[in-house]
């Protein structure tokens, strides 16, 4: 029995060794050659490349290189027939690919085969339009980009046509523009008119939707700045209003709104003041307070940097020539007024009035307080004015009067 067991054992051994040395023997000497002469497949379509071989126990791996990435794949032996199915993460994209049969860890065969865009399926359209606001005028323009590609979002083949269309007021504009590099483009010029521009494409049955473009005026020109007020008092209370023509830029667009203009006013004394407004409608209107006193304004209007107005000259007449004060409570209270304007009536509250302290001919303080009902009172409190003399330098709307030298008893 133990015996015949043994021989069992053995026979099975030099079957296994026998079957173990075919195999690597088929291995060695098989030949494998490529079947497949097709070159070039479509994106989507399931692709397979087949090989031929003269055992029907060949193996063989088939390492292939994409764009999109690389993979090894093990091939299926059929009756002779080894069948290496490209997975469709790779048959979706397209681009040049390549691949290696390897046998037994060694190169055997080499080759390449390109997938092209699926033009059966529906095209889609990228687009990109920019700038999205652009200034008047011919060398201005914006670029519609266009990228057409198949329903796996592979760019179509080179040469394919693409319809660039842009519409300004009573015009709308077709071109006909090819792929290259897989995108269509167009530079589209400014016009002279500001407003908006539609633009879109159309690549064969597939369209994009709406693009808008803003043709904003140009720099502005040079204009002009007048005035007007209610009468022509240095009152120090009323408002003259600036205001500028129809501010355009050189093909006659109003200039956009918001566009700051700022007011120079140099006084007679070269002081510089300041004041600014935004246009609206083209027009920008700034508001500037009567001085208190008799004054000339010369007034120019700027754009910074880009346009200016002429110059203009207002003048205000003095509100009042004279004005009357008075002293009492042993002249430690001074009363400014009644102070009445161009046509006898109370001046507003708020007129400033000013009081300088001398002593001996040394200013020592100067005192302001603001006008109520047409007076301006000031006190002198003992406890702090305790000099015997004072004299005192009343001004207020630009006139200026010194008083006598005051007396004053100690305490």
């Amino acid at each position: 029995m133990i015996k015949r067991l043994r021989l069992i054992i053995v026979s099975i051994i030099c079957f296994l060794l026998f079957v173990f040395a075919a195999t690597k023997t088929n291995n060695l000497e098989a030949n494998i050659s490529l079947v497949t002469t097709q070159k070039k497949f479509i994106a989507g379509k399931p692709i397979a490349l087949q090989f031929k071989s003269n055992s029907t126990l060949a193996t063989a791996r088939l390492f292939i290189i994409h764009s999109y990435g690389k993979t090894i794949l093990q091939g299926k032996n059929q009756e002779g027939k080894l069948t290496f199915k490209i997975p469709p993460i790779y048959s979706l994209k397209t681009g040049q690919v390549s691949w290696y049969l390897i046998q037994n860890e060694k190169v055997t065969d080499t080759g390449n085969f390109e997938v092209l865009p699926n033009n059966t399926t529906p095209t889609l359209l990228e687009n990109y339009l920019g700038p999205n606001t652009i200034l008047t005028g011919k060398e201005h323009y914006t670029m519609m980009v266009a990228i057409p590609t198949d329903s796996y979002d592979n760019p179509k083949a080179d040469n394919t046509t693409v319809f660039i269309k842009d519409q300004f007021l009573e015009n709308i504009t077709v071109s006909t523009q090819k792929t290259a590099s897989f995108i269509a483009w167009k530079n589209i010029y400014s016009r002279t008119k500001s407003g908006k521009m539609l633009v879109s494409t159309q690549c064969e049955n597939t369209s994009s939707k709406e693009f808008e473009t803003e043709l904003n005026p140009s720099i502005a020109t040079d204009f002009t700045v007048g005035f007007s007020r209610n009468h022509e008092f240095a009152d120090g209370n009323q408002i003259t209003k600036l205001e500028t023509s129809k501010i355009k830029d050189q093909f006659g667009n109003l200039v956009g709104d918001g566009t700051l203009v700022i007011f120079q006013v140099i006084t007679k004394n070269n002081m510089l003041l300041k004041t600014f407004a935004a246009t609206i409608n083209g027009v920008a209107i700034a508001q500037l307070l009567h001085p208190d006193h008799a004054e000339t304004y010369n007034v120019k209007a700027y754009i910074t940097g880009i346009a200016e107005s002429n110059l203009i000259q207002i003048t205000y007449k003095p509100l009042l020539s004279n004005f009357t004060y008075q002293f009492s409570e042993k002249n430690r209270k001074i009363t400014v007024g009644p102070l009445k304007s161009f046509m006898k009536q109370i001046v507003p509250d708020g007129i400033k009035t000013e009081l300088k302290i001398f002593h001996n001919g040394k200013l020592l303080e100067t005192k302001n307080v603001e006008t109520n009902k047409g007076y301006a009172t000031f006190n002198l409190l003992a406890a702090f004015y305790k000099k015997p003399t004072y004299q005192f330098e009343i001004t207020t709307l630009g006139i200026t009067k010194k008083t006598e030298t005051k007396n004053y008893e100690a305490n």
